[in-house]
């Protein structure tokens, strides 16, 4: 595991990250193992965003669409002391929701587990994914 200063989680070296993404594409892959692998490499995707940035993110703000099961990154993260922050640019979602799209309702008990449900107006579900668990996995 590999930590740099200022970081909330550890994330596995770059060789576990790539073998998760290959599970996640296998043809064959379980949904449960698609949902995990993305949160990691959801958690992986903060951490790049923010290398060289003085951050303590600890929770992610994921958007899951009621109206067509899938999943998007808002732009928000949440530090350690709980202020709410947004990323810098909108090519960062851009790169978050590479991995958010692949969660939808065929893995939701999975990478639901990992969240905090913060609320629901009808069309979308708003969730804190807790980047510390979505790390250990």
């Amino acid at each position: 595991m590999t930590q740099n200063a200022g970081q909330s989680y550890q994330l596995p070296d770059g060789l576990h990250l790539a073998q998760a993404l290959d599970r996640a594409e296998a043809p064959d892959a379980p949904a449960a193992d698609i949902a995990r692998s993305m949160c990691l490499l959801l958690a992986a995707t903060v951490r790049d965003i923010l290398t060289d940035h003085d951050h303590n993110a600890t929770g992610l703000e994921l958007l899951f669409s009621l109206a067509n099961s899938t999943v998007n990154a808002s732009g928000s993260y949440w530090t350690g002391d709980g202020t709410r922050r947004e990323f810098a640019g909108t090519e960062d979602t851009y790169h978050l929701n590479g991995w958010a799209h692949s969660l939808d309702e065929t893995n939701r008990d999975t990478w639901a587990s990992l969240c905090e449900v913060l609320g629901e107006n009808g069309h979308t579900v708003r969730y804190r994914l807790d980047l510390t668990r979505a790390a250990a996995l």
